[in-house]
């Protein structure tokens, strides 16, 4: 009797103080068709000094597609832990959707002892949609018919009367406009002189004097070419020099610039092409040549003109 006492002692504490835990597997349906979200739920129950070692859901399930986990919620109840986590799968194909016991590790308190607690088993049908291949080609759903209230009607038909009027006014507005005569007056001013303009407003800004050599050249180059397109009427500011030189030749008003300008230009793109650095006499006979350029080939009688544009 005594032996049987001390071990009802020993015994009855471990069943008084035992820990629990639960488990149960679940899916919202029984039956899926071809697509469709499956969601696989796991919900354990178990105490609080209890740790769970979750295992990977998405590796133990082989005959459906892993789409995603749901994040995990869990509650406290007195003492107890519900927890529940949700997985998101589907299958593509029909058949049978088969979830396996899957093993859950745990351990109790310090205790760093595992033990393993298993899910059951879950079985799923998946099967394709029933279609009648007799039967009459439709949607789904029937479309849906949506009763329009007197007021968006009259709103509706007042915004296209504004717009109606709107785009009225504007008509008739450009119509008044349009009889409506007017001069457009704009001086045409030579392009001999536009240039030597141009030229002594470059040579006010002191350019080079101030270090910016390349500044310079481009600036006096390009009122060059410049004014041989609205001299001479030839493409002067996507050419080459050689170019340049070639059309200047075959006009007979620019003979008397073409060693001028071919030593102009020679100079230009050394500084452009082969990083030379000029000598500040070099920048000044530049400046000399460009005005000489100029002037050595100006328009007869070419004064500053008015020009009459009428729009009618």
């Amino acid at each position: 009797m005594v032996r049987i006492f001390v071990l009802l002692l020993l015994i009855i504490p471990r069943f008084l103080f035992a820990q629990t835990i639960e488990v149960e597997a679940k899916t919202d349906s029984s039956l899926y068709l071809v697509g469709d979200y499956i969601h696989y739920k796991i919900e354990l129950k178990y105490d609080k000094n209890i740790k769970v070692y979750f295992p990977s859901v998405k590796d133990s399930v082989k005959d459906a597609e892993f789409i995603s986990e749901e994040p995990v919620k869990k509650e406290e109840n007195g003492n107890k832990i519900i927890e529940l986590r949700d997985f998101v799968f589907s299958k593509y194909d029909s058949g049978s959707v088969t979830f396996p016991r899957i093993p859950i590790l745990y351990s109790v308190g310090s205790d760093t002892t595992k033990s393993i607690i298993r899910t059951n088993e879950v079985k799923v049908a998946v099967q394709i949609i029933q279609v009648d291949p007799h039967g009459k080609i439709q949607d789904v759903k029937p479309p849906l018919k949506i009763p329009f209230p007197w007021w968006v009607i009259l709103i509706a038909t007042l915004g296209l009367i504004a717009v109606a009027a709107l785009v009225y006014w504007l008509w008739r507005r450009k119509q008044l406009k349009n009889t409506e005569k007017k001069i457009v007056r704009r001086v045409v001013i030579p392009p001999d002189k536009l240039a030597l303009k141009r030229l002594y407003e470059l040579d006010e800004k002191k350019l080079w004097q101030q270090g910016k050599i390349k500044e310079y050249h481009s600036e006096i180059t390009e009122i060059i070419r410049r004014y041989f397109e609205e001299r001479f009427g030839i493409l002067a500011m996507e050419s080459t020099s050689l170019e340049i030189i070639d059309r200047l030749a075959k006009i007979d008003e620019a003979g008397k610039i073409l060693d001028t300008t071919r030593e102009f230009l020679s100079n230009a793109d050394l500084v452009k092409f082969a990083k030379f650095e000029p000598m500040p006499s070099v920048n000044e006979e530049m400046m000399k040549q460009a005005i000489e350029i100029v002037k050595t080939t100006p328009l007869e009688k070419a004064e500053p003109k008015v020009e009459e544009e009428a729009n009618v």
